[in-house]
């Protein structure tokens, strides 16, 4: 077994001790993607819309902003048709921003987007976009199985827009809708993949955003104002 295919073995191993989000972008930046010289990701899922929500991140914001639109990407890396050159590709790469852009594909279609930010010491090749490539399909196959519970499709193609839901990120939408079946913070934890810290975090801004001071009072504005 040739090192690149033991690494993302190990990688496939790591996966299965559920880890939180962060902590894994972490450890893949540290312990994998060090060769690539890899400084920040971001993963970005395409609202229906066509606004970006950010998933998760670790290191400096890419561009010094994580709130993004499918066209500042394009622009990041100078395409005009950044979905096909994905389809086609797998990966881009743009050596002036030195970035690296990968697709979060479920069911055949591109749901959002993988950001690498790189130093400038990089030194780009097949083999490192390869490398990208296999990364981003096992964050994917990983991220997916974890969100699934939450069926997060269903908050980001939801046409339902009110005053509350457009002052809630992505993720506490995901918690929010975990509060409503019942769940607690460390079984979202386990679900979504953050920390219980962060899902206590979370939870408090949502309480916050909804002017409510309980889970039972946010899953009743919840349903009533149809957010999730």
């Amino acid at each position: 077994m040739n090192s690149s295919i033991a690494e993302l073995a190990r990688f496939a191993t790591l996966l299965t001790r559920n880890p939180a989000t962060e902590d894994l972008l972490n450890t893949l930046m540290r312990d994998f993607l060090n060769a690539q010289s890899v400084a920040a990701i971001e993963i970005q899922m395409i609202a229906s819309d066509g606004r970006l929500l950010m998933n998760s991140s670790v290191g400096p914001a890419i561009d010094g902003d994580l709130k993004k639109s499918v066209d500042s990407i394009s622009g990041l890396i100078d395409s005009t048709s950044i979905f096909s050159e994905l389809e086609n590709t797998g990966s881009i790469y743009n050596p002036v921003n030195f970035l690296s852009i990968t697709s979060v594909t479920m069911n055949s279609s591109i749901k959002g987007f993988y950001l690498f930010q790189h130093l400038s010491d990089f030194v780009p090749d097949q083999n490192a976009a390869d490398q990208m490539h296999a990364y981003s399909s096992l964050l994917t196959i990983y991220l997916s199985s974890k969100l699934i519970s939450l069926d997060p499709l269903k908050i980001l193609t939801s046409p339902a827009i009110t005053k509350h839901s457009s002052n809630l990120t992505a993720r506490q939408l995901f918690v929010l809708t975990g509060m409503v079946d019942g769940k607690t913070n460390h079984e979202l934890s386990l679900d979504l993949g953050f920390s219980v810290s962060t899902i206590r975090h979370e939870t408090m801004a949502i309480y916050k955003v909804l002017g409510v001071s309980d889970r039972k009072e946010a899953a009743r504005v919840a349903q009533a104002e149809a957010l999730i």
